[in-house]
């Protein structure tokens, strides 16, 4: 009798998840609320067409006055336009301070300066000996 009642438990289980999913959905089919359905254009290709080279029309149809450009007051007006100074467009470190653009190399106790344009060697970051029982080499 105790797999009988196990049957029994699961079907109405499985029969009341069913009914509640139906009741939730409100009768309607997933069809019918589905976001993918394709919807059919209303107007064909060529009724588009026909729109826009009426739209086309009504703008060639339309005429600009330029006689504000022969107007003395529009003529009386001046440039005060400045020119301004091209300035870099790049950083050699992107991620430095504004204003620290510029590379330091590390001195080691002199105090000579090189030439400029002289590009000066930058010293390797230390390192640090490997774990005992490591081997070092690469």
């Amino acid at each position: 009798m105790e797999p009988f009642k196990k049957i029994f438990f699961i079907t109405g289980l499985f029969a009341f998840a069913v009914f509640g999913a139906l009741f939730v959905s409100g009768g309607r089919t997933f069809a019918q609320e589905s976001p993918l359905l394709v919807q059919t254009p209303e107007s064909t290709p060529s009724e588009t067409g026909d729109q826009i080279l009426s739209l086309l029309q009504e703008l060639n149809v339309i005429q600009l006055d330029d006689t504000i450009f022969s107007d003395p007051t529009f003529l009386s007006l001046k440039d005060y336009h400045v020119d301004l100074a091209e300035e870099p467009r790049e950083r050699s470190n992107p991620f430095a301070p504004i204003g620290k653009d510029a590379v330091t190399a590390q001195t080691t106790g002199t105090t000579a300066a090189a030439p400029s344009g002289a590009k000066t060697a930058v010293p390797a970051p230390p390192t640090t000996p490997a774990p005992a029982g490591v081997s070092a080499q690469i």
